[in-house]
């Protein structure tokens, strides 16, 4: 099984190891340094400390006749770099959510559009 490290640095053997030790939750696993997130046979890992911030987006759209919605959790490293994270179910992303705010109040949790001041 090979780690992709999306941000962060770890051994190999380490990764695996707090990969096996990690609590599911769907396509994401919880260690106690990096959140994982597999999907097919890939799996990636960024480090906690490097995520700056973290928050649900959803994507609505068609195929063809049928309408599409689309869930992904979305991270934001320290070197502003954005990662999509596909996951099946919202309550998934938000149990992620939930977890990153409990354990790491640093991360900001949430999108907020940004108001723009309208001089008149």
């Amino acid at each position: 099984m090979k780690i992709k490290v999306l941000a962060g640095s770890a051994s190999e053997e380490a990764l695996r190891e707090e990969f096996q030790k990690g609590k599911k939750a769907a396509e994401a696993r919880l260690g106690e340094h990096f959140l994982f997130y597999r999907y097919f046979i890939r799996i990636h890992a960024i480090a906690y400390e490097e995520i700056k911030k973290a928050y649900l987006r959803i994507e609505s759209g068609e195929v063809g006749e049928f309408p599409l919605t689309e869930h992904y959790l979305m991270l934001i490293d320290k070197r502003d770099k954005q990662h999509k994270l596909r996951m099946e179910h919202p309550e998934d992303a938000k149990e992620v959510l939930d977890y990153l705010e409990e354990h790491f109040p640093e991360i900001e949790i949430g999108h907020y559009k940004k108001h723009e001041n309208i001089d008149h």
